[in-house]
């Protein structure tokens, strides 16, 4: 059977891409939350841990995401697959997420940024992540109490107790507060915003065009060094 057709929307941009979807149950557990198996393609998660993939890759990929944001949704679990597979694993690109909660937009985005960032300190950044985003329909919308993040924590094998301290820490809303800073220093005004080595890319509109700059970006920076 085919793969279906799954649409990504990057900055206002309509493109398709091929992935296989897993089923995810409510007894998802660590070794499923990731659709691709992000982890077991790409390596292990590096000292910092929202950045996935070799630190020697010649191209960084800034992901300026809201858990929140539908369009990021489609782009983590469509797009995302795609570029590790690709690129990631063959250490041509290295991955780092950074949080853009639009919190006039989305009413959990910085709660849900923030429960991402303790399991990151757990070791589980990246299962955590995709675990947020395939189970985003369920917690979306109106505000949710940090029970939701709890659980979710529990399902990953996370312990509750250091979990629930790290989300009532003031060293946390210190993180998530530093990415927003950085987000418009970059001049990111949506989500998903995609920086490529320091580059903001926009204007494609088909999955293609983003591979396209991807490998304008690795020739680039080959050059650059030659």
């Amino acid at each position: 059977m085919a793969a279906p057709l799954v649409a990504v929307t990057v900055r206002g941009s309509l493109f398709a891409v091929a992935a296989h979807l897993l089923l995810f149950t409510d007894h998802l557990k660590l070794g499923h939350a990731l659709i691709f198996g992000l982890l077991a393609i790409a390596g292990t998660q590096a000292e910092d841990y929202r950045i996935l993939g070799s630190p020697d890759a010649p191209v960084e990929m800034a992901i300026y995401s809201d858990f929140e944001c539908p369009h990021c949704r489609n782009f983590a679990l469509a797009a995302v697959p795609a570029i590790v597979a690709e690129f990631v694993r063959p250490g041509l690109v290295r991955l780092r997420y950074v949080y853009l909660p639009l919190a006039a937009l989305h009413k959990n985005a910085v709660a849900a940024a923030k429960a991402a960032h303790c399991a990151g300190l757990a070791g589980r950044f990246w299962a955590f992540h995709d675990y947020l985003y395939v189970r985003q329909p369920e917690w979306s919308g109106e505000a949710v109490s940090d029970s939701i993040w709890i659980a979710y924590a529990g399902n990953l094998g996370l312990e509750e107790d250091a979990f629930v301290t790290c989300l009532n820490s003031e060293e946390t809303n210190a993180v998530v507060e530093a990415d927003l800073r950085e987000a418009l220093s970059s001049g990111a005004t949506g989500t998903p915003t995609i920086v490529l080595n320091g580059r903001s890319i926009a204007g494609f509109s088909t999955y293609e065009g983003l591979r396209g700059e991807i490998i304008s970006a690795i020739e680039a920076a080959r050059n650059s060094d030659n």
